[in-house]
C-alpha cells in the first residue's frame, strides 16, 4: 500500500490579484524573505470562486469579502517527482480595502503578512518573478485578455 506521500496527485491552487489605487496586495514571509500572490490550496468540493473568497478571509479576516471578476493567468508548475501544482491567478476586488497592512496569516503565526506594493514598484522577490512585466503591461491595457496559459 502506497503512502500518502508516495501519492502523486495536483494541487490546483488560486491567488488572488487585488489592485487599489496602484497597489498590489501580497503577502510577505519574512522567515524566506519574498513576496507572493495571496491564495491557496483549492479544497475538495470547492469552486474556484469559493477558495477565494475563503483564501481572503483566512488571510485577511472575517470581514474581508473578495468578488471575483475573472481568471486572468493559468500557471502550472512541477517541483520533484512529487509535486504538480497548478495556479488560478484570479482577478478580483474587495468589499473593503482599509484595514489589511500588516494584517498576519494566522496559520503562519507572525512570518506571513499582507502588504500594498506600489504596481509600478513591485519587488524583484515577488513570485513568480516572470508574472510582474506580464501584469504590469496587461493592467496598462485594462486586462483585455483571460485565461492566459503562462506555462
Amino acid at each position: 500500500m502506497k503512502s500518502k506521500e508516495d501519492i502523486k496527485r495536483i494541487k490546483p491552487r488560486v491567488r488572488l490579484i487585488i489592485i487599489h489605487n496602484g497597489k498590489l496586495l501580497v503577502t510577505y514571509t519574512s522567515k524566506e524573505d519574498f513576496f507572493f500572490y495571496i491564495g491557496g490550496k483549492i479544497e475538495f468540493g470547492e469552486t474556484i470562486a469559493e477558495a477565494c473568497k475563503r483564501e481572503i478571509k483566512e488571510e485577511c479576516g472575517d470581514d474581508y469579502i473578495f468578488e471575483m471578476d475573472r481568471i486572468l493567468y493559468i500557471r502550472d508548475y512541477i517541483i520533484g517527482e512529487n509535486e504538480h501544482n497548478i495556479e488560478f491567478y484570479i482577478l478580483g476586488t474587495l468589499n473593503k480595502y482599509s484595514g489589511i497592512e500588516g494584517k498576519i496569516d494566522p496559520e503562519f503565526s507572525d512570518s506571513h503578512t499582507q502588504k500594498w506594493l506600489d504596481i509600478n514598484h513591485l519587488p524583484k522577490n515577488l513570485f513568480p518573478k516572470f508574472l510582474t512585466k506580464t501584469l504590469i503591461e496587461d493592467l496598462k491595457n485594462g486586462f483585455t485578455k483571460s485565461g492566459v496559459y503562462l506555462g
